[in-house]
């Protein structure tokens, strides 16, 4: 009897550029940058160095596109049973090209089983939604089992962030470009996640990186962190991601923490210096 074929698919937002996860065949499908002509896609063969030279000598702004449906079909390719994570659909169009391509896949054949999971989240908490599945996967659980409780992990998952700079963000109207040129002006680190809507919210602000970090601290305190696990992805800050994990640390002792980098697309939102935090909490606050 020829195995099921199993895959977790997530879009480049995840930063998680690895052919498996636990042992589970994973893919990425890569979101794009787009300035003019040129078009810079999100993968494991993005050269980070060739973008920032462009973009020092381009005076136009940079905008970001969704994977395509066909990118999604290609990587869904002949799987029986798929587990596809996007970004939040309140911040990017990956997760409705998602559900499009495992419409037209279960049309022609019904049996093959698929789902596709609005994060509602980016970058660390998208990566441990994956994960989590990989994990499920292992132990063994059927697809309706594990959809069922990815769903709920998601339900408790949470991105926070500390950014340097909202330029990025202001420009593809995710934030607001007065409050981003007033945070640019004032030299001030913003806070914020995606709230239950998935969007982009304000926290709170501070005036330099320790307070910044204490800061994000104390909003996990605010917001029920069950205190288990934290992942911090960097925008080429690694100092800071290891001085907020050594704050993390001593009040929570047993809290296991990850450190990973952000890749292409959550780079150049949360733009250099900014930190990404993916944790889970417990209920709503």
């Amino acid at each position: 009897m020829v195995g099921i074929m199993k895959k977790i698919i997530t879009d480049s937002a995840a930063n998680l550029n690895v052919t498996a996860l636990n042992g589970i065949e994973h893919q990425s499908v890569g979101l794009t940058l787009i300035c003019g002509e040129k078009v810079f896609l999100d993968g494991a063969d993005f050269d980070q160095a060739e973008f920032d030279k462009f973009i020092e000598n381009s005076s136009t702004e940079i905008k970001s596109s969704c994977p395509s449906v066909e990118s999604y079909l290609a990587a869904i390719g002949d799987a029986d049973e798929v587990y596809i994570f996007t970004i939040s659909s309140a911040l990017s169009g990956s997760y409705n090209t998602a559900q499009t391509a495992k419409k037209m896949i279960l049309e022609e054949d019904p049996n093959r089983k698929i789902h596709v999971f609005d994060t509602k989240a980016a970058g660390p908490a998208e990566r441990m939604a994956a994960v989590k599945a990989s994990e499920l996967l292992n132990e063994g659980g059927d697809f309706s089992e594990v959809v069922t409780q990815v769903q709920a992990y998601i339900d408790h998952l949470k991105i926070f962030f500390s950014l340097q700079s909202l330029t990025n963000l202001a420009n593809n109207g995710r934030i607001n470009k007065t409050v981003a040129k007033l945070a640019g002006v004032l030299k001030i680190n913003v806070l914020g996640w995606a709230n239950e809507e998935g969007k982009i919210e304000q926290l709170g602000k501070a005036r330099g990186a320790k307070r910044a970090y204490q800061s994000l601290v104390d909003t996990l305190v605010k917001h029920n962190f069950n205190s288990k696990k934290v992942v911090i992805d960097h925008a080429n800050n690694e100092k800071g991601a290891l001085a907020l994990k050594g704050l993390i640390q001593a009040k929570y002792p047993d809290c296991q923490i990850e450190i990973g980098i952000c890749t292409a697309l959550c780079s150049f939102y949360a733009e250099k210096g900014g930190l990404m935090v993916g944790c889970t909490v417990n209920g709503e606050k």
